[in-house]
């Protein structure tokens, strides 16, 4: 069923003349079934369920959403790709990716949680500089990324952005990072924005600031 009724949270964004951004988890990979690490390193594309999911998030936004974006990641176009339906290919912004899990990508995760102890503990008191063991990314650097990526996507709409519904299709850390920093929250507060497979977190940007209006959509 079409979600086009004026009491949804994004449509009383747009009605407020602001933009509202909806950033978007991709659907399930074989990764998340198998609770691997899937970073900016892997590109595993969507599972069946993930598909599945991916087709319904399409269903529940059908004729809501004006524009969309994504990741360079398959998991993130495929998920993209049932939202741009009738509105084109979406945009893709290298930007996006996933944060860069170094050599934990592909790995389970509870041999690495138990090996790596100590980096996780320091992960969790901040994780802003960081960095994961095997060249990756700390949290900090992935916020900086994300939201160079987000003031791209700002830029392409350029005046013609008050009272607009987007799609932004990424990935678990990437999203949460963003939101972050957007609220000006620090980034160990992440795991509060952490997003089920394809759902979405509502941003709403008036020029001066986000606001997240919500969760889990």
């Amino acid at each position: 069923m079409s979600l086009g009724r004026a009491d949804q949270p994004w449509r009383r964004v747009a009605d407020q003349r602001a933009l509202a951004v909806l950033l978007v988890r991709h659907g399930r990979t074989s990764f998340n079934a198998e609770h691997r690490f899937c970073g900016g390193r892997s590109d595993p594309p969507l599972d069946e369920q993930g598909r599945e999911q991916a087709a319904a998030l399409a269903q529940r936004f059908s004729g809501e959403v004006e524009r969309v974006w994504c990741s360079p990641q398959q998991r993130a176009r495929q998920t993209a790709a049932g939202l741009a339906a009738g509105l084109g290919t979406p945009v893709v912004v290298p930007s996006l990716r996933e944060l860069d899990q170094g050599l934990f990508e592909g790995h389970d995760f509870q041999p690495i949680l138990t090996e790596h102890a100590e980096f996780f503990r320091a992960w969790k008191r901040d994780p802003t500089d960081v960095e994961i063991p095997g060249g990756g990314e700390s949290m900090g650097a992935l916020a900086r990324r994300v939201s160079g990526g987000m003031t791209e996507i700002l830029a392409q709409l350029g005046d013609d952005w008050r009272g607009r519904v987007i799609a932004v299709v990424c990935h678990q850390m990437a999203q949460a990072a963003f939101v972050c920093h957007a609220l000006e929250r620090p980034l160990r507060d992440w795991p509060q924005f952490q997003l089920r497979n394809a759902t979405a977190n509502l941003l709403s940007w008036d020029r001066e600031r986000w606001s997240l209006v919500g969760r889990n959509l």
